[in-house]
């Protein structure tokens, strides 16, 4: 029977024919269905997708076959259940928590009736619901969620046991390799800034420190009160030492590098599986975050017309404005304003990370508004926002599988560049900076977020990047190929305003909320004008070489023990990317090779794992993941480990250059003009000047806040400067100036106990009052403002330096540019020296000069 023939059976009045594009995705299913076991079907929104898989499903279960249709939350699997019934006849059952009637369970365990529920009921450690024969994932991205949450324990570094635990497990590695990891005690401390880089702890090191940490973690008061902790400390504590541990400010992640979800009875007992979404994408992609077989595709989001989803208007940070400043904050919270007087006040937070949901939720509920954070799992967060007005619904690394259609939501606000949703994943962004999967993602992730209020015809909604980096990003042609067609000419407008003003965003917003009900447009407010039409650029996928297939199985047998295919798995994975110019990429596959083999115990093991690495750094760029790997290579060897680095800088480089693209050479020289300026731009500069320097620079918001604040991680504590900027005239450094800096630095030691905090008083003055002098002994330094000057013009050009050999940013490029530029940066810790009390005595030109042999 035809699928044609199969839907015209069920006598439906209301589906009673198949469009071109799913005719076409069915037959190809046909065809390879029975040499395929993993396949997936890219459909655009609108084309279909439910109606494709409750066909195929049907057809399973003609053949005998058990089936379960698994989806991202429990409303989404009551919509799966409601498009059921438009086909009579087609038997479904829909289970979720605490819901598993035996008649339900008895006509799915003998293939009479479709299971339909979300993954975390399906997949779980205990499960309710028999392995299928046919798995059927919706949405497909959304059961990384909860396969991973089978394998990943994660420790945050919050309040009650969780931080205890954390401490503890930083403890025994400081113990042990305390010049391995430059930024672990700032860590430890909570006194590192909020984007630092989370600390890969070394194979090595952590073998030393298992059993120590599995006895921590069987005594936490942590784990025994949180049960999902518990389920997934109980499947990963046999394989500890197999395990790869991301220690960062807000949590340690302690699972494998990918899920081994071959070993998971739901899936291993399933015979087939397909796999929906609009932004499926590369096979590969979605092989490497499910940890399952190659996806073979059977149709591409390029195999259908376009759907209809009305309005849509997304509008991004013009400035370099942080995510959250002032400036950007307003913003946001003028369209919230928007919203509700438009009548469609739910909002809703796509946030990138847990650490970050958190402050919006935090920032929300101090300002009286109605919040709900949406978890993973049956949590009915989300049906009780769709209930409550003007309320908002604050979410993490969720950008897919939440449907907000009509006047549910109009507005949806993503802060920042959704680049990295976990641990690991912000360990690949800084350290692996060629591996190309992370740019594909952010495409697919922004597109998956620019679809979540737009779902019909008649929608429209206003989406809102608040993130500088948004721009630079976008612009890239490895992130543009991965953006989704419908949205493409969405984003392409967006990036019209970039380096404007916030003033002309602003009136393109109120044009949206003015028109958004009449027909959709162009929602430029100002009509651009028209150029000639060139053929352009190709987007082509942005995949160099398929590693998926090595990298999982490499990662799935070394969780079996079986270390020797491992090994040569995870070789045949970095060959591979070393083939495609990805050499950081492929250098972290052979440090898998090196733990695979480490793992094996032998004597000679030691060796092969230590020549394991010695391959991936041999030629290598002078890059933080292969100064990493040098350190290893020591720990291996017995050698010892030298801790002094300049990483944290070059990664706060990267992280700029990212972030503001080309524009960061003004931004440089903005910087510079705005510390000869007024007090408020001479605080503007020093926040600047910060990132010169690889600190985190800010401006804190409040009357009687520091003009400044400057935070960085030191080899032994967190650091952090606050900063008061003085322009008047007087002979001499007054008292009151200094006692004004002293109460700034008593408070942020309250805040930040275990941090080192000193007092830094800017002025154009060289002398000091002698009871001023005695008061700022011990905690404030003194900065004449040719001192700043000077830091800043040197700091600059080093910068710049960087930046012109950065190029377009390959592994190759970006070690070169750091060959040619740290030989002319002080050594040690210098900046924590530089910015440390000297008595009564003035930073000057001189001392600048001195540090940097100028």
């Amino acid at each position: 029977m035809s699928f044609e023939e199969r839907l015209a059976s069920f006598c439906s009045p209301s589906l009673q024919g198949l469009r071109p594009a799913q005719l076409r995705a069915l037959a190809t299913y046909d065809d390879i269905r029975s040499s395929s076991t993993d396949i997936g079907i890219e459909l655009p929104t609108g084309a279909g997708k439910t109606l494709i898989a409750l066909l195929i499903a049907d057809q399973a279960l003609e053949e005998g076959r058990t089936v379960a249709y698994l989806t991202g939350t429990k409303q989404l699997a009551e919509q799966a259940v409601e498009q059921a019934q438009l086909l009579p006849g087609l038997d479904v059952k829909l289970f979720y928590s605490q819901h598993y009637p035996a008649a339900a369970l008895q006509a799915y365990n003998q293939a009479q009736a479709v299971g339909i529920m979300n993954y975390w009921v399906y997949f779980n450690s205990s499960p309710r619901v028999e392995p299928a024969d046919l798995v059927i994932f919706d949405d497909a991205h959304l059961a990384e969620q909860a396969l991973s949450g089978m394998f990943t324990l994660r420790i945050p570094r919050g309040a009650g046991g969780g931080t205890d635990l954390f401490r503890e497990i930083c403890d025994l590695i400081l113990q042990l390799a305390p010049e391995s990891y430059p930024s672990l005690q700032a860590l430890r401390d909570g006194a590192a800034p909020r984007n630092s880089p989370p600390e890969l702890i070394s194979f090595v090191d952590w073998a030393a420190v298992a059993a120590s940490v599995e006895t921590a973690i069987d005594g936490s008061r942590f784990v025994a009160g949180e049960r999902d902790a518990g389920y997934s400390w109980q499947a990963i504590r046999a394989h500890l030492k197999r395990c790869g541990v991301l220690i960062g400010p807000a949590a340690i992640e302690i699972r494998p590098y990918h899920i081994p979800a071959q070993t998971v009875t739901g899936y291993l007992r399933s015979e087939q599986r397909v796999y929906l979404s609009a932004t499926l994408g590369q096979s590969g992609d979605i092989q490497r975050r499910l940890g399952v077989k190659e996806v073979v595709a059977a149709a591409t989001a390029s195999d259908a017309a376009l759907a209809e989803l009305g309005k849509r208007t997304f509008l991004i940070n013009p400035t370099q404005d942080a995510t959250l400043s002032p400036e950007t904050w307003a913003f946001a919270m003028q369209q919230v304003q928007a919203a509700a007087a438009d009548g469609g006040g739910r909002v809703a937070w796509l946030c990138s990370s847990h650490p970050e949901a958190d402050e919006v939720q935090t920032r929300l509920t101090d300002a009286g508004a109605t919040v709900f954070r949406l978890r993973a799992g049956d949590d009915p967060s989300i049906d009780r926002w769709r209930r409550a007005p003007n309320a908002h619904l604050v979410t993490a690394g969720r950008f897919d599988g939440l449907d907000f259609p009509d006047d549910i939501c109009r507005l949806v606000i993503i802060p920042s560049v959704p680049s990295a949703s976990t641990e690991f994943e912000r360990f690949v962004v800084a350290y692996l900076g060629d591996a190309s999967y992370m740019r594909y993602r952010i495409g697919q992730r922004v597109t998956q977020g620019l679809g979540r209020a737009n779902r019909t015809a008649n929608d429209s909604a206003l989406y809102i990047g608040l993130d500088p980096g948004f721009g630079p990003i976008l612009a890239d042609a490895s992130v543009q190929a991965a953006l989704g067609r419908d949205v493409r000419p969405v984003v392409t407008e967006a990036l019209q305003y970039h380096g404007d003003s916030w003033q002309r965003v602003m009136t393109a917003a109120r044009s949206l909320w003015r028109t958004h009900r009449q027909p959709a447009g162009p929602f430029l407010e100002e009509p651009v004008a028209a150029a000639r039409r060139r053929p352009g650029r190709a987007l082509g996928s942005t995949a160099q070489g398929e590693s998926a297939p090595h990298e999982v199985a490499a990662i799935t047998r070394l969780w079996l023990g079986d270390n020797a295919d491992a090994a040569q798995r995870a070789d045949e994975a970095a060959q591979v990317l070393r083939d495609a110019g990805e050499l950081e990429h492929a250098a972290f596959w052979q440090y898998v090779q090196a733990h695979a083999l480490f793992d094996r115990g032998r004597p000679t093991d030691v060796a092969s794992a230590r020549q394991a690495i010695e391959a991936a750094v041999t030629s290598a760029p002078q890059t933080a993941w292969f100064v990493r790997l040098k350190r290893t290579i020591d720990t291996l060897a017995g050698t010892t480990v030298d801790g002094t680095t300049h990483d944290p800088l070059f990664l706060s480089w990267d992280d700029w250059i990212r972030e503001a693209g080309t524009k960061v050479q003004r931004r440089v020289a903005n910087g510079r003009q705005l510390l000869e300026g007024t007090h408020d731009q001479r605080c503007d500069g020093l926040a600047i000047l910060a990132r010169l320097c690889g600190a985190d620079g800010d401006r804190p918001m409040g009357q009687s806040a520091t003009d400044a604040r400057w935070v960085w991680a030191s080899p032994r504590k967190g650091q952090r400067r606050v900063w008061e900027v003085k322009t008047g005239d007087p002979e001499r450094v007054p008292r009151d100036d200094i006692n004004q800096v002293l109460g700034q630095v008593q408070e942020e030691e309250m805040r930040n106990p275990l941090s080192r905090v000193v007092g830094c008083l800017l002025t154009s003055l060289d002398e000091i009052e002698p009871d001023a002098a005695r008061a700022a002994m011990d905690k404030v330094v003194l900065v004449n403002l040719d001192a700043a000057f000077a830091l800043y013009d040197v700091m600059a050009e080093r910068f710049i330096s960087y930046f012109t050999a950065y190029g377009t940013g390959t592994a190759l490029e970006r070690g070169s540019a750091r060959q040619a530029t740290e030989p002319r940066l002080p050594a040690g810790d210098w900046l924590h020296n530089l910015l440390s009390p000297r008595g009564a005595n003035f930073l000057t030109r001189a001392d600048i000069d001195s540090l940097f042999l100028v």
